[in-house]
């Protein structure tokens, strides 16, 4: 994904000046106004639509295939069989990961830089503007927030991030393939997709590695990258590179990796509980490996660019699965009942923690979504400690 990092707009205007009067005109004040040939680096609007339409288009796409299986009275049937008092045991292991996936970002930025409390309001808020606007800007919305709050570098932030995706994509990859050795007559695509994303994740883990032993070429890339850029972006984006490689030198040492892989485990164990405590609140054939299977499905769907909030992909996915493995005994008007209180949980509780946290620091969406397609300001390029 394309993303341009923006400035605070919480800034200052622009400064006013007073027009000197000309051919008998009065006094009057005018904001500076930019340069005539200034160039516009946005991402072009069409482009944007594009990206906005293929995702609304793709989850379109997923309901109807999902609403053409589904009794809509039968489905109301099972979702009001269903017992809504595990929501809330679920909402509390939701949040417990959420707090394991902080503790494991304290190890992938710079030590002190961010109390593990700051941390899990920007992972809230992440994700909250993931379920809320398109184009996946919740790490735009991470990134932003610690420059902002602790003067972390977007570059570092960034470097984190990537690692975290990876150490995700490993994680889930591995508890699906142990899950599938347990499940009885899997369908043979679960071994397939988990075989296919956990090998593409080790490629990407194994090009991690090498970078951070080889911290001078992300350098020399940006260096080289600069000189084909406008002079007003070229030396941002030679100080986003120091940082992005400063952020990789944290991730060195097997003893640090190993506590990284054992909070990645430990995070996704959370969140897959989250799906075997709901289905026990339904007349499914509840059991660990089950969860496991539908949860990683689920949420490897969640790559499948999608509108906000993942509709249709997640929902349509964890149907499929639950349908399959269970051999029939498990209708898709159950299996949807169950999917949409899921997919419930784990949206709802999460964007009315994250508005609150905005709320009270003064920050909205807009600001958020006016920061990815802007320069970086200098000070949030370069860090506190650049």
């Amino acid at each position: 994904m394309l993303v341009h990092w923006g400035p605070d707009p919480d800034a200052a205007d622009q400064p006013t000046r007073v027009q000197p009067a000309s051919d008998g005109q009065s006094l009057g004040i005018a904001r500076d106004k930019p340069p005539a040939a200034r160039p516009c680096y946005n991402v072009p609007v069409n482009r944007r639509h594009l990206r906005l339409a293929l995702g609304f288009g793709v989850s379109a796409v997923f309901v109807a295939l999902l609403l053409r299986t589904v009794d809509l009275s039968d489905l109301a049937a099972a979702m009001a069989a269903a017992d809504f008092r595990l929501v809330v045991p679920s909402i509390a292991l939701y949040f417990a990961g959420l707090w394991v996936r902080s503790l494991r970002w304290g190890l992938l930025v710079p030590r002190g830089s961010a109390s593990t409390g700051t941390l899990f309001r920007a992972l809230v808020v992440g994700f909250t503007v993931n379920n809320l606007l398109p184009a996946r800007l919740g790490e735009v919305a991470r990134a932003y927030l610690l420059g902002r709050w602790c003067g972390v570098a977007y570059g570092t932030t960034l470097a984190s991030i990537v690692v975290e995706r990876i150490l995700d994509g490993l994680a889930l990859a591995a508890l699906l393939l142990a899950a599938l050795l347990v499940v009885p007559d899997a369908p043979p695509y679960l071994l397939v997709l988990g075989l296919t994303v956990g090998g593409a994740f080790a490629a990407g883990a194994t090009l991690l590695l090498l970078a951070t032993w080889r911290l001078e070429s992300i350098a020399i890339l940006g260096r080289r990258l600069a000189g084909v850029l406008p002079p007003r972006v070229a030396a941002l984006s030679e100080r986003l590179a120091t940082s992005f490689a400063r952020g990789l030198k944290l991730v060195r040492g097997w003893r640090l990796l190993a506590r990284l892989a054992v909070l990645s485990v430990l995070a996704w164990t959370c969140e897959l509980a989250l799906f075997y405590v709901l289905m026990l609140g339904f007349p499914l054939p509840a059991s660990v490996p089950l969860a496991v299977v539908g949860g990683a499905a689920a949420n490897f769907a969640t790559l499948v660019p999608s509108s906000p909030g993942y509709v249709g992909t997640f929902d349509a996915v964890l149907v499929k699965v639950l349908v399959d493995v269970s051999a029939g005994s498990v209708t898709p008007e159950q299996a949807t009942a169950y999917a949409l209180v899921v997919h419930a949980t784990l949206l709802v509780p999460v964007i009315l923690l994250g508005a609150l946290i905005l709320w009270r620091s003064n920050v909205s969406l807009k600001q958020i979504a006016r920061a990815s397609t802007r320069p970086i300001p200098a000070a949030f390029a370069r860090g506190a400690d650049g």
